[in-house]
């Protein structure tokens, strides 16, 4: 695991490129901090900050073929590096190392920029080609492992975290608030787009090639998500058993100590599972709690722990105690993505990755299982909504009940007003045409909220609104004649997984150097559910069918028939507890948000709304708060490269952590 870097500047001499090049690769010493190397050629350098893991005392990179004219660099774990190793010996390869990112540049070699779809496992990876003057970039399948590059005047940066290219040349700073709409409503800025106007993310499962000039970009892996209805439920539970045993068993390689985030849930639960029946000793396991039961699953997890003897330790985030350091969290939080990011998850991976780094340096996680096998609560009511539309008149459905649960809610108290003002909801929502209805359901803005919260000239020249806020080949896939379940399912692998979930890990684990692997989304298992049919994932009303058979006598009954909780966080309460003057003093603060974008007026509103308990407003409160930290280290009196500098700095893997948690073993 490791942070990379590179430039192209035939217009600087090669000491200059050195030294920027150092810049770059200073910029994510949290990524590597056990080893850095650079190889400068010509007009080209690429460099890398290196967490060792594998071949920890020989494994050194960048990494050079025999005759010492072809360098790699490679972020990640190659999972199939052994046999790589044995078939490319086998025709002629000579190896200096043990270390699977040697693989790679062999690979190169022998099959050119093919030699990506040779590969398992989860990287980002370069490779320069002396030879031929070009340059290869490729990111993992599934885009586990980050990709950032700009071009401009015949100059080419690329980097894992955007911050090493505005280290490089701060003038690539320039937002581009266009993407504010997607981020506003789906709490992510999508790829291939940044909150930069000139800086890009390279796909996942796509390679880019740098050569006279121009860089291209082409796919080379995609998943065919059509049902195969030939095979039988039984045979299903058996491939799957099979294949999840054998995609934890491959991550278990590591010369350094490995644990598992445990969070009580059933994918997390059965990669435990997994690595116990695999022999993985001692088996550390880490969970967060909360201070409010509404959000906590700790016992659920201690469950889990105690069924397999584990080494186990709980972090409880308390709001009394994090709420003397909430600003730093959260500033640390966007200094990590570059951008503003919208999961309030982000808070609880964060620190149960400090603490998880103080045990050990690889994490095994259970990311994955509710998008491949139809785990969220959203699958089922899709299909409700689909029922609702086919079989009740559209007033009816959309005007007369709704408003019957208004009225009713107006007669009742407490949480089943709630209960029922969610029912109105429900109801209307269902009644909308299918595209309309998935992106209000998925939105934490709506369309007529942000027409409120944005100001007239924002939303004229931003495009803020712009109906095409999905790509193209995802509107195909919500228009095409698959069954709903199957449909859903790739639009979140393709989107909300891709965007949102793996950003999040990489970013808040490689805060402190912590390798995070994730069987569930080895490209062979994602492969397989891919052809699942839509009724072995989901069977009534609870989903991930499949994989509770494939655990069963292996977890816990309890752990099996539990519901999905979520990973969330109850910002519900801490904003109007002892973070509502915090929250006040940010938001309220006439140089947090930007007033050529946001209206101030109805931002006040939305906290007062929230306040005073009429609505529940947390996820938007911390979007805002998310823009406006990014915002406030954007408009830094510092240059934007000296400031990212310092402010990496500041959080290193090194620095000590705020005591704002307990920590349980």
């Amino acid at each position: 695991m490791c942070g990379i870097a590179g430039i192209i500047d035939p217009s600087r001499s090669a000491n200059d490129i050195q030294s920027v090049l150092l810049r770059m690769t200073n910029a994510i010493t949290h990524r590597g901090p056990d080893d850095a190397g650079h190889v400068v050629r010509d007009s080209t350098g690429i460099g890398m900050r290196r967490l060792s893991i594998i071949d920890v005392s020989g494994g050194q990179q960048p990494i050079a073929n025999e005759a010492g004219d072809i360098h790699g660099v490679c972020n990640g774990e190659i999972y199939n590096f052994e046999s790589l190793r044995h078939d490319l010996r086998a025709r002629g390869h000579r190896f200096r190392t043990g270390s699977d990112a040697e693989v790679v540049v062999h690979l190169y070699e022998e099959y050119g920029d093919d030699c990506v779809t040779h590969l398992r496992g989860m990287f980002g990876l370069a490779i320069w080609d002396q030879r031929r003057n070009r340059l290869l970039v490729a990111r993992d399948r599934l885009g586990k492992k980050p990709i950032f590059y700009a071009q401009r005047d015949g100059q080419f940066w690329f980097g894992s975290e955007m911050k090493s290219l505005l280290v490089a040349e701060p003038s690539l700073g320039e937002p581009d608030y266009r993407t504010l709409g997607h981020y506003l409503q789906f709490a992510y800025i999508p790829e291939p787009t940044t909150i930069y106007r000139h800086i890009h993310r390279l796909p996942a499962g796509s390679l880019g090639v740098y050569d006279s000039g121009r860089f291209s970009v082409q796919r080379y892996w995609s998943v065919d998500f059509e049902p195969d209805e030939t095979v039988s439920d039984a045979e299903w539970a058996q491939r799957l058993d099979h294949q999840l045993a054998e995609a934890v068993q491959v991550r278990l390689q590591s010369e350094v100590p490995l644990g598992v985030f445990l969070s009580g849930g059933l994918d997390s639960s059965a990669v435990v599972a997994y690595a116990h029946a695999a022999g993985l000793k001692p088996l550390k396991t880490f969970t967060v709690g909360f201070d409010r039961d509404e959000w906590d699953e700790s016992s659920d997890a201690a469950r889990v722990a105690d069924h397999f003897g584990t080494d186990h330790h709980l972090l409880r985030i308390n709001e009394t105690d994090l709420s003397g350091s909430f600003d730093q969290t959260l500033n640390s939080i966007v200094r990590h993505c570059d951008e503003p990011f919208g999961d309030a998850s982000a808070i609880p991976t964060y620190h149960i990755s400090r603490l998880a780094k103080e045990h050990v340096t690889v994490i095994l996680s259970g990311d994955g299982g509710d998008e491949l096998f139809a785990g969220y609560s959203s699958y089922r009511g899709a299909l409700f909504a689909q029922a609702y539309r086919q079989n009740v008149p559209f007033a009816l459905g959309r005007h007369v009940l709704p408003a019957v649960a208004r009225a009713a809610a107006s007669c009742l108290p407490g949480r089943w007003r709630y209960q029922a003002l969610r029912i109105a909801k429900v109801l209307r929502d269902s009644a909308l045409p299918f595209e309309q209805a998935y992106r209000d359901k998925t939105s934490v803005w709506n369309v007529n909220q942000l027409r409120q919260l944005l100001t007239r000239d924002a939303i004229e020249h931003a495009d803020f609104l712009g109906e095409q806020y999905l790509p193209e080949s995802l509107w195909k896939t919500l228009r095409s004649d698959r069954d709903l379940v199957s449909r859903l399912t790739e639009i979140d692998i393709r989107s909300y997984l891709l965007d949102d979930i793996l950003v999040k890990v990489d970013r808040m684990s490689m805060a402190h150097a912590l390798e995070v692997r994730s069987p569930l989304l080895d490209h062979q298992v994602v492969e397989l559910a891919a052809k699942m049919p839509s009724r072995v994932k989901l069977r009534g009303r609870q989903g991930k069918h499949i994989l509770r058979e494939v655990m069963r006598g292996k977890l816990p009954r309890r752990t099996l028939s539990k519901g999905k909780q979520g990973f969330s966080v109850p910002l519900r309460d801490w904003f109007r507890g002892r973070l509502r003057e915090f929250v006040h003093d940010t938001l309220g603060d006439e140089n947090s948000l930007p007033s050529s974008i946001f209206s101030r007026d109805y931002v006040q509103k939305i906290l007062d709304e929230h306040q005073r308990s009429q609505a529940d407003h947390a996820n938007k409160i911390w979007l805002l708060l998310a823009f406006a930290a990014w915002h406030q280290q954007y408009r830094s009196p510092s240059s934007c490269g000296s400031q990212l500098e310092l402010s990496d700095a500041s959080v290193s893997a090194t620095s000590p952590p705020p005591e704002v948690l307990r920590c349980e073993s």
